[in-house]
């Protein structure tokens, strides 16, 4: 497959392109600065220059590929609406699979996470929390499955992660929910353009 990804340069991206490449597909990185994947460029790999904000590029990209995988992330209370443009930028594309990374407590999940947890959230994003709300809504669509993984941590994958719809999630956390690792939560995005199985859905992953 060819798989575009976006948010390439971040710790779970990074966790992306190399499940991705030991998968065997050929990816494109999709990076504002380029270079910052100086070190990961290898036989499959194609980085090209492209910003959320210049959706133009980001379409055009898009538009040539099998699926695309989104690991953008906010930076606390920097500025917003990167999640928002780079939904809007991949739905003008129309690509036939995505794969896009939300926040556990925030959209569909928002009542799954506990209230400290949303509480935290809250704090911690400021206004990047109803950025990342409003991207999970412009990029639903039955070709979509958006993912929504609980606190990230670094680590190797352990293949022991469940993905859940949250509609169907039978628990929430009163206080806080649990750990799962990046290149977990990386390889069942992978695994959800290869085989896709909840498209038009959010789930879980923890």
């Amino acid at each position: 497959m060819r798989i575009v990804v976006l948010g390439a340069t971040g710790a779970t991206g990074r966790q992306v392109l190399a499940i991705a490449r030991r998968h065997g597909h050929h990816v494109v990185a999709l990076a504002r600065r380029p270079e910052a994947l100086s070190d990961a460029v290898d036989v499959g790999l194609e980085v090209r220059q492209a910003d959320v904000h210049e959706p133009g590029r980001v379409a055009a990209a898009c538009r040539d590929a099998d699926a695309v995988v989104s690991a953008l992330g906010s930076r606390g209370k920097g500025p917003t609406g990167t999640l928002s443009a780079g939904a809007r930028a991949i739905t003008d594309a129309m690509p036939s699979r995505v794969a896009w990374m939300g926040s556990f407590g925030i959209g569909a999940s928002h009542r799954r996470a506990g209230p400290l947890y949303a509480f935290i959230q809250r704090r911690v994003l400021g206004a990047g929390f109803a950025d990342k709300a409003a991207a999970d809504e412009v990029v639903s669509g039955p070709n979509c499955t958006i993912f929504h993984p609980v606190i990230l941590t670094g680590g190797a994958a352990t293949g022991r992660a469940t993905v859940t719809p949250v509609d169907e999630l039978d628990r929430s956390w009163r206080f806080m929910p649990p750990k799962v690792s990046r290149a977990d939560v990386a390889a069942a995005m992978i695994a959800e353009v290869e085989s896709p199985a909840y498209g038009g859905r959010t789930v879980a992953v923890f």
